[in-house]
């Protein structure tokens, strides 16, 4: 009797825990953060920051990053309510807010503007034994422009058209993955690729200390000047000497901020502790884990946003911390 009693008393307690666990289960809620390809810097970074809020935040949120196509596929997303966080670009954040460019007549109005990340620099690695040395030699090449969805569909084809008047089908795109155009440039596979991103973006020190001789299209401040009459979010950007294996000079291009953007219906608390996770308690450590988040400072956090309205629990940390806060920040 008394053994199965004992045997009575375990299974329930086994009934208990298991109840309890699924409760527990139940409660977590799991917070995806949309990146891009793995050969970029919206991964990592990804990677880096669901870290962060997990440490800092945890509680009944687990924190993931997720490998995209990058900002147009993480827009899409997120107006489908598939991902409540991700890394964007500002300038297709702008766009898809304002329903304007691409987004024309099907805006995004879900969306909403955390904190400004790092300037994403345009890097357009070419094999320097194809002769190329301007847009004006991507004629009939094969060219890899990015994932489908990434920022280089976004970006690239404004560059392509303020300074040398082509278009994607002036040459063979290519929509491949940073770590697959870096793959497909060592194996002579296309010429030139799109890498655009925080520096050092992962794919570029890959090809720079490989054994295939490669360089960057750089921009002239005419350059900059012809683009930014149509994009005025894009500013000069110099990766110094030294960044890449092998880099014996700086770079000068050009540049656009990434940005961290939420769902709408994302708490306000949330929100809040994930700010003050970044810019109150960890900001030096994130600086240590990529040299793309050394830029970051709360004073820069807004620098580069337009148009989107920042997340009501955005707004209360900027407010409690002295930051001004543009009138086109605000919303409604």
């Amino acid at each position: 009797m008394l053994k199965r009693n004992s045997i009575f008393a375990f299974l329930v307690t086994v009934f208990i825990l298991v109840i309890c666990s699924a409760q527990v289960f139940a409660a977590t809620e799991f917070i995806s953060i949309a990146t891009g390809s793995t050969g970029g810097t919206y991964y990592p970074v990804g990677v880096i920051l669901a870290g962060d809020f997990q440490d800092d935040i945890g509680g009944n949120y687990k924190f993931t990053a997720q490998a995209s196509g990058g900002s147009r596929e993480n827009l899409e997303m997120m107006r489908n309510k598939e991902i409540k966080m991700a890394v964007a670009g500002g300038a297709p954040t702008s766009n898809a807010y304002s329903g304007i460019g691409k987004y024309e007549g099907k805006a995004i109005k879900n969306i909403r503007f955390v904190t400004a990340l790092w300037p994403e620099a345009m890097q357009i690695v070419y094999r320097t034994k194809t002769g190329i040395k301007t847009f004006e030699d991507f004629s009939g090449r094969k060219i890899a422009v990015g994932p489908a969805g990434g920022g280089g569909s976004v970006y690239f084809p404004i560059l392509l058209k303020q300074i040398s008047g082509l278009s994607f089908d002036s040459f063979k795109p290519q929509f491949l993955g940073y770590s697959d155009s870096a793959q497909a440039i060592q194996n002579r596979l296309i010429d030139a690729c799109f890498l655009g991103g925080g520096f050092p973006t992962s794919a570029v020190p890959q090809l720079y200390a490989s054994q295939i001789s490669v360089d960057m299209i750089e921009f002239s401040d005419e350059d900059v000047a012809k683009v930014r009459e149509v994009a005025p979010y894009f500013a000069k950007v110099v990766i110094e000497k030294g960044t890449y294996p092998g880099q014996d000079r700086d770079l000068n291009l050009m540049g656009i901020k990434s940005t961290l953007i939420v769902e709408k219906d994302v708490s306000e608390e949330l929100v809040y502790k994930m700010l003050e996770a970044i810019y109150t308690k960890d900001l030096d450590g994130l600086k240590q884990k990529h040299g793309a988040l050394k830029t970051m400072s709360l004073d820069q956090a807004l620098n580069g946003l337009t148009s989107v309205p920042l997340h009501p629990g955005a707004i209360k940390f900027y407010q409690e911390n002295g930051v001004e806060i543009p009138d086109d920040l605000m919303g409604n």
